[in-house]
């Protein structure tokens, strides 16, 4: 695209968040040409409040009939990633509010139709575009705090009576357990990182619970969650919407070897501070907004430091301004994108799976690296379901001879890790063991002994693992038997004491996930009675190739 050409903009969500953007745009060479929103009554006014010339009620009729370059998505976190890869697959341009997605398949969606298309994608992060924070960003990338082992980010704001005006929020912010929207928090830290991201995170909340006016309780209360970074350093990250404090959203601290920053709280007479060795070799406090004025100063873009007026009355202390600018400049092909699709996912995807670590005890769990996605995309696994007239029909657990079923006793980690290894499964580390043993159903981890060995043969787990294919559902996981024991009917025994123990416990969805080359698996699972889940498009076809082998 053109320098010179001006960039039509429309805006989806327009007349809540979305409608803040038009100072910002007109400002950097671009039109908002076409809005877009749900609600009718406020549709015209906001259309005239933004300039546009067409507003439309349907998101497709406007992207398919608005003549329009770039879409801004300003709808509930739900519709982010079905409304942004309509967009680009319509070449149109993204700029989208965060977090990027509400489920890691809907992450991978994005990212795959991100690449396909040649439009940019851009996630709307503005705490990374706050003074301050843009500050420490240039101070780190300039190496003042040496090496960066240690960081800290705080979102705190209590917005109950918001969840009932915007009720998605009710769901999709509070009421599932976990760190559901760290970005705000996670995004500043990661771009003082730069090179760096979260591999692994653990989260736990407390058991108090606040009720909402239904007296239903929210799924959390002030979650926190532990990440590790590919380079060794650790971030803690507290989210809290609901807890009755004052806000205070832009907390963050920082700590290297040669220096230090924390960010005000908010109380009587407290300042962002910083301590540098490159300013006191005694490591004292220094105002942050002191040390802007000095030399240090100037590594501040010049557009910062003497910022136009636009920018100074743009929200978020001008950053609404500046990443409309570095979204434009993407976009006509002057500068990298900020916060590309795989930067987006660096902000979105630990939050996510803290999620999961919530519901299993705080276990550590990886977090997938977007990049790879691209390199070797990942086929989702097949899913199977016991059926609705089995509910109340636990199957039996039928044993060989000379085999014991029973539970993992402690002690035997190792030879478990063994046994799930020797079957081509995982190759977990102690500590996994002990995350699993702490997310299982009491009396849900099951294991097959041999008697005249000793040696563990065969295994399985009961979890609840409730997902968004899966609500309230447990899964039949990890289901590994030994290749030398061939023949004995020990998976099917292990899949049905786990099947058996979800009956016990009440659960009414009951699941498992495998993957199509799994053949002999799969022939237990479906001898014992678990079905094909048609979830997915491509489903249909792959049991019919999975079946035809099967009936070789």
């Amino acid at each position: 695209m053109n320098a010179l050409t001006t960039i039509s903009i429309g805006i989806v969500g327009a007349a809540g968040r979305g409608g803040s953007f038009r100072s910002a745009f007109e400002a950097n060479g671009a039109r908002i040409t076409a809005v877009c929103d749900l609600r009718k009554d406020k549709l015209d006014e906001c259309r005239r409040t933004l300039g546009a010339a067409e507003a439309y009620t349907d998101y497709l009729e406007m992207l398919d009939k608005a003549p329009i370059d770039a879409v801004v998505i300003g709808t509930p976190m739900q519709l982010h990633v079905p409304q942004s890869i309509e967009a680009l697959t319509r070449g149109k341009h993204v700029l989208c509010e965060v977090p990027a997605a509400v489920s890691i398949d809907e992450c991978r969606e994005l990212v795959s139709a991100a690449a396909a298309s040649k439009a940019i994608y851009m996630m709307a992060e503005n705490y990374t575009y706050i003074k301050s924070n843009v500050f420490v960003r240039a101070l780190a990338a300039a190496g003042l705090f040496g090496t960066v082992y240690y960081a800290e980010g705080e979102y705190l704001h209590e917005l109950k009576e918001l969840n009932e005006v915007t009720k998605w929020r009710r769901h999709w912010q509070t009421g599932i357990p976990g760190v559901t929207y760290c970005t705000h928090s996670l995004g500043p830290i990661l771009q003082w990182m730069p090179g760096d991201r979260v591999t692994r995170v653990c989260c736990e909340d407390t058991t108090f619970r606040y009720r909402d006016r239904r007296d239903e309780p929210y799924g959390q209360t002030t979650p926190v969650m532990l990440c590790k970074t590919a380079k060794g350093a650790l971030i803690k990250i507290r989210v809290d919407m609901l807890s009755n404090r004052p806000h205070a959203m832009t907390n963050y601290q920082l700590q290297g070897s040669d220096g230090c920053y924390e960010s005000a709280r908010g109380g009587p007479g407290d300042v962002h501070k910083i301590c540098l060795r490159e300013l006191d070799h005694e490591m004292h406090w220094h105002d942050l907004d002191a040390v802007m004025q000095t030399v240090f100063g100037q590594l501040l873009d010049a557009a910062w430091r003497t910022p136009p007026e636009e920018a100074k009355r743009a929200g978020h202390g001008g950053g609404d301004y500046f990443e409309v600018l570095d979204f434009l400049s993407a976009v006509r092909g002057e500068t990298p994108c900020r916060i590309g699709i795989h930067d987006a996912m660096d902000m979105t995807l630990p939050g996510l799976v803290s999620q999961q670590s919530a519901t299993q005890d705080g276990a550590w769990l990886n977090v997938p690296d977007s990049r790879q996605w691209l390199q070797n995309p990942p086929r989702r696994q097949l899913h199977m379901l016991w059926p609705e007239r089995l509910r109340d029909t636990p199957p039996v657990p039928r044993v060989a001879d000379g085999y014991e079923l029973r539970q993992l006793a402690d002690g035997e980690e190792d030879a478990y890790i063994a046994l799930v290894k020797k079957a081509d499964l995982a190759s977990f580390t102690r500590e996994q063991v002990e995350g699993i043993k702490r997310s299982v159903l009491p009396g849900g981890l099951f294991v097959i002994a041999h008697r005249a060995t000793g040696a563990l043969v065969a295994t399985s787990i009961a979890q609840h693992r409730a997902t968004e294919l899966h609500p309230h559902g447990g899964e039949v996981g990890w289901i590994a038997a030994d290749p030398e024991h061939k023949g004995k009917g020990l998976g099917l025994a292990v899949t049905a004491a786990a099947t058996a123990r979800f009956i016990a416990a009440g659960y009414r969805r009951i699941y498992l996930s495998t993957d199509d080359f799994r053949l002999p698996a799969i022939a237990v699972y479906l001898k014992l009675g678990f079905e094909p889940l048609m979830y997915a498009p491509d489903m249909a076809d792959r049991w019919a190739a999975v079946r035809a082998q099967l009936s070789r």
